[in-house]
């Protein structure tokens, strides 16, 4: 137990007197207090004692005797130092010689005094205190050192931002482990290695320039690079340049390498976002253009296409002009495509999903390729057994096959081979759904187009839905054929592929979902036959267009209707508003100069309610369709179908049924 002698102030200190002798162990305390300190102390005279005092109390200072009955002093330092203390041990003795002393001191002892000059433990034990003082201080400043030396090292090897320093040769001298890891290498294997190895060819010379240009002038440069990393992916940086100069041995590149991966692929990103905004962009505008025109440019087709059907009919297959007629027509029949094309992939052209079977769909299609096709191509046709319904817009979907045939009759040597089309039903799993873009599991309708053409290479397999791509020579093709295919597909919550190789052909894929079949109506058929003929009804026809007054007229007479034409939408309400009951039918354009189709529909409907309208137009929007059911329109005409459809849909709607506009 630690005791103090009397109420002596001064400065505090806790020591461990090792002393057999009570008497000698007050004398040496008293004559500490003598001396300026407050001693509080423990006597001990054991080894077991001893190491009992360390483990339980903190000591200032050990002061010990040198020859005791039980131990020695010697041994009391051993003790001592085994716990590792760094405080004064101080031998008092009257008996130590000054050779024993000395090596004492030699084995860790602080100081020696001798009992009969006590006067000396006062100053020794003041040095002493401050010794231990000082050493203490080094000791945490060492560990202190220590301490930041590692957080230098770790903030330096462990930093987000590589580091290295590079010679005047430009060899890695000194680098972090981010910067290795950057490199794809370990550090020990680095030393001495030439950075330039691990830049990418394409950016060697501007990096020479660069670094050649850092040492010369000395100034702070940044540049962007790839790096080649052996077997791992390369990795985009950004490298921040300048020189210094240390130890004498001529100027150094300090470099600082980041990573600059992931902003580069956001700016690639960015820049795919770009260019696919100003893609729709010129798709927007395309189809601003495609709608503005169409209606004039497709009452021209209209004219163009009755008025040939017409001379067709009134010269006969013998005379000589007809080959040349037929040309027209066929010219005409594809700048009728075209526009629809420009317009469906534009979105600009309405689509109208119905429940129906696919199969009068390809039927219909195969019948018109084996009158438009050469006899050269062979169209093998095979329709399952199962008949299949999907949610589809017919016209789109028989214009997709007209697409695909045609590019497929366009890949067959000196335009000879064969064709096939197939349709059947297939159950998609999920992992060729997600092959396919996506696609929801399940039951699909499974067209195909295929061809003996000379197949594509992976190249062109890549591109062939991108807008405006052709493999055709100049003139031969717009380049829209596949890319309007996929998007009518896609529209349709559908997905193509293609499977070809150079030298065996193509085949695309289509796949639409299966639906159940709509319930049966009570209705007739949905198209009435094209050869019912009138029977004298009256209809009334208006359009700004002479050339299609004067076509019209002559198809609807032919058909077996009385035809009254103006060219004056006023006119015509004059007509009607005179003699209301002299008219059974209205066919009215949509777009005139005195006013629209929809205006002679609404004042009809006051003159005459049951009076049937039909408005005509180059361009049927959504907005259209809508306006006109309101207005009690009892159906649309696309102008640039008037020679097929428009006796029929006359037919239709006198007959009870309705256009549906």
């Amino acid at each position: 137990m630690s005791e103090s002698m009397g109420k002596a102030t001064g400065k505090e200190v806790r020591v461990l007197v090792v002393e057999d002798s009570e008497d000698d162990a007050k004398l040496v305390v008293r004559t500490l207090q003598r001396g300026g300190f407050a001693p509080t102390y423990r006597r001990v005279q054991d080894i077991e004692s001893l190491r009992r005092a360390f483990r339980e109390e903190r000591w200032d200072a050990v002061l010990s005797d040198f020859r005791m009955p039980s131990f020695t002093g010697v041994e009391a330092l051993a003790v001592f130092r085994s716990f590792g203390l760094d405080i004064p041990f101080i031998f008092v003795s009257g008996t130590i010689g000054e050779e024993v002393a000395v090596e004492a001191m030699k084995a860790g002892a602080s100081d020696y005094v001798m009992k009969q000059n006590l006067a000396r433990l006062a100053p020794v034990m003041e040095r002493e205190l401050a010794q231990a003082v000082i050493r203490a201080e080094h000791r945490q400043a060492q560990v202190d050192l220590e301490l930041s030396r590692d957080r230098y090292v770790d903030l330096y090897d462990f930093a987000p931002v590589g580091y290295m320093t590079l010679s005047v040769d430009g060899e890695i001298e000194q680098l972090n482990l981010t910067a290795a890891d950057m490199l794809g290498v370990r550090r020990d294997r680095l030393s001495n290695a030439r950075f330039a190895q691990f830049v990418s060819a394409q950016d060697i010379e501007r990096w020479y320039e660069h670094f050649l240009h850092v040492l010369h002038r000395g100034e702070r440069q940044r540049l962007e690079l790839t790096l080649q990393r052996g077997g791992a992916a390369p990795m985009h940086v950004q490298l921040d340049c300048m020189r210094v100069t240390a130890d004498g041995s001529g100027p150094k590149a300090r470099v600082a390498l980041t990573d600059i991966s992931e902003r580069k692929s956001a700016e690639a990103d960015l820049r795919e976002y770009e260019a696919k905004l100003l893609h729709a962009q010129k798709m927007d505008s395309i189809g601003t253009l495609a709608g503005g025109i169409a209606h004039d440019f497709n009452n021209i087709l209209g004219a163009i296409l009755g008025n040939v059907a017409l001379a067709l009919e009134a010269v006969g297959d013998a005379h000589a002009a007809t080959p040349y007629l037929e040309e027209v027509r066929k010219a005409s029949v594809r700048a009728r495509t075209l526009v629809r094309q420009i317009l469906t992939f534009s979105r600009r052209e309405p689509q109208e999903l119905l429940t129906q079977s696919l199969r009068p769909v390809v039927e219909e299609t195969h019948r018109l390729l084996r009158s438009t096709l050469p006899a050269g191509v062979e169209i093998d046709v095979a329709l399952g057994d199962v008949t299949l319904h999907v949610q589809a817009d017919a016209t789109q979907v028989q214009q997709v096959l007209m697409n695909l045939c045609t590019n497929a009759w366009h890949a067959l040597p000196d335009g000879t081979g064969r064709i096939g089309i197939g349709l059947d039903m297939v159950t998609l799993d999920a992992a060729v759904c997600q092959r396919l873009g996506g696609l929801t599991p399940g039951r699909y309708a499974h067209l195909w187009v295929s061809d003996t053409g000379v197949g594509m290479d992976e190249a062109t397999r890549e591109r062939i839905f991108e807008p405006f791509f052709t493999t055709k020579p100049v003139g031969q093709g717009t380049g829209l054929g596949l890319s309007v295919a996929h998007g009518i597909v896609v529209a349709h919550h559908g997905a193509i592929a293609v499977d070809s190789a150079p030298g065996r052909g193509t085949t695309l894929h289509l796949y639409f979902p299966a639906v159940e079949p709509a319930a049966a109506t009570a209705s007739a058929a949905s198209a009435a036959p094209h050869s019912v003929r009138g029977h004298g009804e009256r209809v009334l026809y208006v359009d700004d267009d002479e050339t299609m007054v004067v076509m019209v007229e002559h198809l609807l007479q032919r058909a077996g209707y009385q035809v009254s034409s103006f060219q004056s939408a006023h006119g015509a309400l004059a007509a009607v508003r005179e003699h209301p009951s002299d008219f059974d039918f209205v066919v009215t354009d949509f777009n005139m100069p005195e006013c629209s189709g929809l205006d002679v529909a609404q004042e009809l409907a006051r003159i005459r309610p049951d009076l049937p309208v039909v408005i005509s137009s180059g361009y049927i929007t959504q907005e259209l369709r809508a306006l006109a059911r309101g207005a009690g329109v009892r159906g649309l005409l696309e102008k640039q179908n008037t020679l097929e459809e428009l006796a029929g849909l006359v037919a239709r709607i006198l007959s009870g049924q309705n256009g549906r506009p």
